[in-house]
């Protein structure tokens, strides 16, 4: 059953290269992407080895480790998503037996690039282990049983959080969860902007880690090379352990899974009246407009990511205030412009097959682009003004808020005016609705990388101008900021204008070709 598995997914793997030219594109530029971080990272295990300092290989496999743990787990949710066609609820309705399954799901983990990454940085861990014929040997135990405890990690972790977010109460203490992990980014880019990570806070790190189940593995073959044996035992014995522990955790989870499998519908609603439709204008405009606000706050796929492009710009507050930088601060509007403005160019994705609607409607392609900006608007139009003026309040420049408006201003009217043209280009896939609002699916990161990059650099080439005259601004031409308060939202106008046309345009000529990738999509 295990080798089926891995057979399976491999499989998937394939299929996924077989939609198109443009996922193949992107799984190179994903691949030549991370190739350039994994290649960097295995010169500098090789680089340990060669130095022969045994403090500096504790200290990198310590720091590093722990990292490479804490991503699989964080990662595969916030950023990847899980693999939805290995949901261990789709096995619910299968007489597989559990343990069974609970192995071949964790040895799935390993196949795919995320996996294969893994596991050369594993090798190049030995290879820096490799001091004496003892701290070779003990690596040789110790790096595959932190390598199972990462994939573990990210099993348990994607299952609980599909189990949490399958109700409303559990999306509700999900968005609190978010919204304390995004204040403790906070202090953390205060250290790194004030100059706190030094040799020896790094050592401090990994002293403090060193005591935790995230590091126990990869110390022991660190102490192993310094020749404290009886602590490389014992952190090898409690690695062990502590693998053993998630193994049982993660099988007990599967089998709730599995007997009790979520359910993915609706729910009872209870919600009276027309709710957005009854308060926007009877329009096509006004319809699209009330459709994608409902979405918005119903949809857990819209209102979480929303949740988190408030609040992202709020970190820039605690540099802001650390190292009294007055660009900190004047930077929180315009990240809070481009985030909003930006995150509209996918917003076709999200339809799903219910596109079908708008192309059977002859829905007007102008109404429909203007519409799906609505629910951006409005929170363009509270945030924008709020960290423009927070920025001063609590220590920046009041002679840069001109500037800083008409700037945030260009750049989320030049976000709405790409995304009118790039929603109705190309899509990526996203999860599709009553699915867990973080599932991916295979073979889609590479396509999700590279349409974000060009529609990101898209935005920054149309804002140019107004942020040319910001810089001047910041330089002391207070011309400059005056002049950048009008170019700024100018600018930003004709290009929605342009946009719009040519995106109602490529809609119209598009929008079969848009249902047929949204359907294979599924």
């Amino acid at each position: 059953m295990v080798a089926h598995l891995v057979r399976l997914k491999l499989q998937l793997l394939r299929n996924s290269l077989r939609r198109g030219v443009a996922v193949i594109v992107g799984l190179v530029v994903g691949v030549l992407y991370g190739g350039g971080f994994l290649l960097a990272a295995l010169v500098g295990l090789v680089g340990v080895r060669v130095a022969g300092d045994p403090q500096l290989l504790r200290t990198v496999l310590l720091v590093g480790g722990s990292a490479l743990v804490l991503g699989w787990s964080v990662l595969p949710v916030v950023l990847f998503g899980t693999d939805p066609t290995l949901d261990p609820a789709r096995f619910s309705t299968f007489a597989v037996p559990e343990r069974t399954l609970a192995a071949g799901l964790v040895v799935t983990g390993f196949v795919g690039l995320p996996g294969l990454a893994t596991v050369l940085l594993g090798l190049g861990a030995v290879v820096a282990s490799s001091f004496s014929v003892g701290s070779l040997l003990v690596a040789l135990v110790a790096v595959p049983v932190a390598l199972l405890g990462c994939v573990l990690l990210s099993r348990i972790v994607t299952a609980a959080a599909a189990a949490v977010l399958a109700s409303r109460r559990g999306r509700d203490v999900a968005g609190v969860g978010g919204l304390v992990l995004l204040l403790a980014v906070g202090p953390l880019a205060a250290s790194l902007g004030s100059g706190g990570v030094t040799a020896q806070t790094t050592r401090r790190v990994a002293d403090v880690l060193a005591w935790t189940p995230l590091a126990w593995a990869w110390g022991a073959p660190a102490e192993a090379a310094a020749g404290h044996w009886a602590h490389a035992l014992g952190l090898l014995a409690l690695a062990v352990a502590w693998t053993g522990v998630l193994l049982v955790a993660w099988e007990r989870l599967l089998t709730s899974v599995l007997r009790n499998p979520r359910s993915t519908g609706g729910g009872g609603g209870g919600h009276r009246g027309l709710g957005l439709f009854g308060r926007l204008p009877a329009t096509p405009l006004g319809a699209v407009a009330a459709r994608a606000g409902t979405y918005w706050v119903r949809d857990p796929r819209f209102n979480v990511p929303a949740l988190m492009t408030i609040l992202l710009p709020s970190a820039l507050l605690f540099p802001g205030l650390a190292k009294d930088s007055e660009l900190a601060l004047v930077a929180m509007p315009l990240v809070s412009a481009y985030l909003i403005g930006w995150g509209q160019h996918n917003d076709v994705g999200y339809d799903s097959t219910a596109f079908w609607m708008h192309v059977s409607a002859g829905m007007d392609p102008v109404a429909d682009r203007l519409g799906r900006l609505f629910p951006s608007a409005v929170m363009a139009t509270a945030c924008i003004p709020l960290y423009a003026l927070l920025g001063p309040l609590v220590g920046g420049p009041w002679r840069l808020l001109p500037a800083t408006l008409g700037v945030a201003v260009g750049l989320v009217l030049n976000g709405f005016a790409v995304a009118c043209v790039t929603s109705a280009v190309k899509q990526y896939a996203v999860p599709p609705p009553g699915e867990n609002p973080f599932s991916s699916r295979p073979g889609s990161v590479g396509v999700t990388m590279a349409v974000q990059t060009v529609c990101g650099g898209a935005v920054i080439a149309l804002s140019l101008p107004a942020l040319a005259l910001g810089v001047a601004a910041w330089y002391g031409f207070q011309w400059a900021a005056w002049t950048a308060l009008v170019v700024g939202p100018a600018l930003g106008v004709v290009a929605l204008v342009v946009g719009t046309r040519l995106g109602a345009d490529l809609f119209t000529r598009r929008q079969a070709l848009l249902l047929q990738d949204l359907v294979a999509m599924r």
